[in-house]
């Protein structure tokens, strides 16, 4: 893809309506936000209240003045905290003044600001504003500030502060009067020097990628519990019988015959793909990759449009993953290892912090990740395969773990049948968890033999155990890169996994080596990395102890005057 370049002034007009020194009160449209998010909770405790109510024998007026009041008095208590809540622009920090009874101020300096992150519901678009998040990269309580319904002009305008402030840090000879004039020569001028933000776009998700990302996404099995979700909740809707009867006449409709249960299957996979793929437009929509400077701003969303900034100096690793199905297809997804939680819009949020690339081609993976991140200078590695010829130590205990569980299972239920044969004096195949007496319950009508089913249970949790430890026979494997880097090849799950990290990252080395691996000088070796979000370590988990010594001695830093030799693909 060729980059586009594309210039947004940081011009005096950013900060009309902002001016700085003085406090400002968030736009009202603000509180719908904070209404619903007390509402969420407020409904739960209502509906509590009401139930222990009713075993009290309170007339119907007193509960609905109860419940009126306690709705009353939590909305006026939002309208005053939005009332008591401030922000203001210093000369070197943000400041948020919060609290009715007790005044609390959050103070992040612009220097020590990690990203600001923008996301832009449908509902403030018509009227120019946004929700901001400044995050200063911790995770304890106030090491972050969130702004709802703000000037869509302050993140800029506060971006340029941070800019100004980490080019300020670097040379302690410039006086405070200086910064201001600085900065007040930058309103007037229109946003020269500094204040021209150039952004590359070095990647743009189409319409065709994001259907590739729901199609292969096995995440797409968890909306079978969506679906699931939403039928139990037609329960509180609709009337007992009305349901009850509803769902006997599915399923008798849908167990009619064996066509009828195939339709049955296609029709739920079918209602899972297509929820999938509108979570995955709702989600990644028009996803964009933008480089500004030191900066990589993730764009995306339909609805809501959020931007995330991500500092390239705090990226740990580059994790390249690909499902099984995703690797038969070419297909990978790439997310950036950081030290930090990062401050999120919500769950999903946090669940795909550091996404960067949520579905490309193999072919245009390494390409698109040099012009995204010239400094890491990413290329298709050439890696030394650790587990080749050590089959046995990883899929041996879980082969025999799997052999004993399925055979103790299998002897046990035949015993038991045997057992209750002999005393109804039945043939064993016909033995049942009753003496017969109660032939038409269900534990009379229940065979013993039955119970053999429970052996798919190991023998499926075995299975997969198997499948993982022959996926990371064939995938375990690290090269040596210049610069103190190293790329590590393996399998998580069902998953492949390339990383990309520094030596610095590395916290510590860890070798473990079990008594009857001693002789064969076979072990496990694990490099922990501090990274809060993603894989946090580099595993072996089984290598010689002759390979497991050199990157000993490479982590350690021990013979770095030669330097490892780069090997690429």
């Amino acid at each position: 893809m060729v980059p586009s370049r594309t210039t947004t002034p940081a011009s005096g007009s950013m900060a009309r309506g902002i001016s700085e020194h003085s406090w400002h009160r968030t736009h009202p449209l603000s509180l719908i936000f904070d209404i619903y998010g007390w509402g969420r909770w407020i409904i739960g405790f209502v509906v509590s209240m009401l139930v222990v109510f009713s075993r009290f024998h309170l007339s119907f007026r007193l509960i609905c003045a109860i419940t009126a009041a306690t709705l009353i008095v939590g909305v006026v208590f939002r309208v005053a905290a939005w009332s008591a809540r401030r922000y203001r622009l210093d000369d070197d920090a943000l400041t948020v003044r919060s609290g009715l009874f007790t005044t609390t101020r959050t103070t992040i300096p612009y220097d020590h600001m990690h990203a600001v992150n923008v996301s832009s519901p449908m509902i403030l678009r018509p009227f120019g504003l946004v929700t901001m998040i400044v995050d200063s990269g911790g995770s304890s309580d106030g090491s972050s500030i969130t702004l709802s319904a703000v000037p869509a002009t302050l993140p800029d305008r506060l971006e340029r502060l941070r800019r100004d402030a980490m080019r300020d840090c670097g040379s302690s000879a410039v006086s405070i009067d200086a910064v201001r004039r600085s900065r007040s020569m930058t309103d007037v001028d229109g946003g020269r020097g500094s204040g021209n933000v150039e952004r590359i776009l070095v990647f743009r998700a189409s319409i065709r990628d994001t259907l590739l990302f729901a199609v292969t996404d096995l995440g797409f099995l968890a909306a079978l519990a969506v679906l699931y979700g939403f039928v139990q909740n037609l329960r509180d809707v609709v009337p007992g019988n009305v349901y009850d009867s509803a769902q006997d006449s599915v399923i008798r409709l849908s167990t009619h015959s064996t066509l009828s249960i195939v339709l049955t299957i296609v029709l739920v996979l079918a209602s899972m793909l297509v929820i999938s793929i509108v979570r995955s437009l709702m989600r990644y929509y028009r996803f964009e990759v933008w480089r500004r400077g030191g900066e990589l701003i993730i764009v995306r969303g339909l609805v809501t449009r959020k931007s995330v900034t991500i500092p390239v100096r705090h990226i740990q690793t580059v994790t390249i993953r690909q499902s099984v199905l995703r690797r038969l297809l070419h297909l990978s997804s790439v997310q950036v290892g950081l030290a930090t939680t990062g401050a999120s819009h919500d769950d999903e949020d946090r669940r795909m912090h550091g996404g960067i690339l949520p579905v490309i081609a193999d072919r245009r993976l390494y390409g698109t990740l040099r012009n995204m991140l010239p400094e890491w200078d990413l290329a298709r590695p050439r890696v030394r395969r650790t587990a080749r010829g050590l089959g046995r130590y990883l899929l041996l205990a879980p082969l025999l773990g799997t052999l004993v569980a399925v055979t103790a299972i299998v002897i046990g239920v035949t015993a038991f049948a045997a057992y209750r044969a002999s005393q109804t004096g039945i043939p064993m195949t016909a033995a049942t968890l009753s003496d017969g007496a109660d032939s038409d319950s269900l534990m009379g009508a229940f065979r013993v033999l039955w119970l053999l089913w429970l052996a798919l249970i190991p023998a499926s949790l075995g299975g997969y155990l198997v499948l993982c430890h022959w996926m990371k026979l064939h995938s375990e494997g690290y090269a040596l890169l210049d610069d103190g880097r190293i790329v590590v090849t393996g399998a998580r799950g069902v998953g492949f996994v390339t990383m990309f990290t520094h030596r610095s990252r590395i916290q510590c080395v860890l070798r473990r080596v079990l008594p009857w691996r001693v002789a064969a000088g076979v072990e496990s070796l694990d490099l922990p990395l501090f990274v809060m979000n993603g894989y946090s370590w580099l595993r072996f988990s089984v290598i010689r102890s002759g390979e497991a010594q050199r990157l000993h001695d490479w982590a350690s830093g021990a013979g770095e005057s030669s330097g490892p030799v780069r090997d690429r693909g």
